[in-house]
């Protein structure tokens, strides 16, 4: 279940501030969590630190600034079985209850700085969430489908499979689809910059599709797939967009979608849904 929270003895929940009451959500490193709570003079307050993952390492960062760190682990709470993750009931459950600690600090808005997971409706209809994904969100399918989604290395490796030159960092508004919602900002390019010779259709391994080498990856730690250039070459890039694009992009992101909400400007309705001026947002494409 939930570890014991920690909060500095002389910064209380309630401490006015005139800034807007946020939050993090980490499952990591952390390093976007630390780039937001380095931005000066942020339009934004961070009450809290929330993490699933009781080896990331969100209790250094809170101890370091000065804010309340909760542990919520996913596992624990859901069950440790792997397919206990994918449960609908234990998940929405482990929502209703990440939402509460939440409100009880009064949070608006959060920010996810490398949370592993989705966010259900029910926490969507409650709360503004804010995201940096490592890919171009504005790419989209004959259908209207964004392209580059995944987790960490994967939508590089997508972006490089269809033979794009460049990769992006996305910042967006969040919804229950995953990588949805509206867009806030792009990155600066990345370029791909391929072995000379090497084509797409040449990433590959040999009798291998895209779907195998995540597999691999994710349930057999890279046994046939780790050394493959596709995922190498993936993750260097994941790695550069996150120096280039996430770093500089989702603080800027967060600060202004604040400042969007101490406006007024940007809200949720009644039923839960995103309102900007009073519309539902496009994407924002914020300056």
């Amino acid at each position: 279940m939930s570890a014991p929270a920690r909060r500095p003895p002389d910064r209380p929940p309630d401490r006015p501030s005139g800034r807007l009451p946020a939050a993090i959500l980490m499952s990591g490193t952390g390093s976007n969590a630390r780039r937001l709570l380095e931005l000066p003079d942020p339009a934004f307050e961070v009450r809290l630190i929330l993490t699933d993952n009781p080896a990331s390492n969100a209790v250094a960062i809170a101890r370091e600034h000065g804010v309340e760190c909760l542990l919520l682990d996913i596992r624990a709470f859901c069950g440790p079985e792997p397919t206990a993750l994918r449960e609908p009931a234990r998940r929405a459950a482990y929502d209703r209850e990440l939402g509460r600690q939440l409100a009880r600090r009064g949070v608006r808005l959060a920010a996810l700085a490398g949370w592993d997971w989705v966010v259900g409706p029910e926490l969507c209809r409650s709360f503004l969430f804010a995201n940096v994904h490592p890919g171009d969100l504005r790419v989209t399918d004959p259908q209207g489908r964004r392209r580059y989604v995944g987790l960490g290395w994967v939508p590089s490796a997508k972006a490089m499979l269809a033979g794009e030159r460049f990769v992006h960092s996305t910042t967006h508004l969040v919804t229950p689809e995953l990588d949805g919602g509206p867009i806030a900002r792009v990155s600066r390019p990345v370029p791909v910059e391929l072995p000379g010779g090497m084509s797409p259709a040449g990433l590959l391994p040999p009798g291998a599709g895209l779907g195998d080498v995540i597999r691999d990856i994710r349930y057999n730690g890279g046994r046939r797939f780790g050394e493959a250039f596709l995922y190498t070459r993936a993750r260097q890039l994941q790695e550069t967009l996150k120096e280039r694009g996430d770093w500089v992009e989702f603080p800027v992101t967060v600060q202004r979608l604040a400042e969007l909400m101490l406006a007024g400007r940007l809200a949720l309705d009644a039923a839960g849904g995103l309102r900007l001026d009073g519309d539902s947002p496009a994407d924002l494409f914020l300056m």
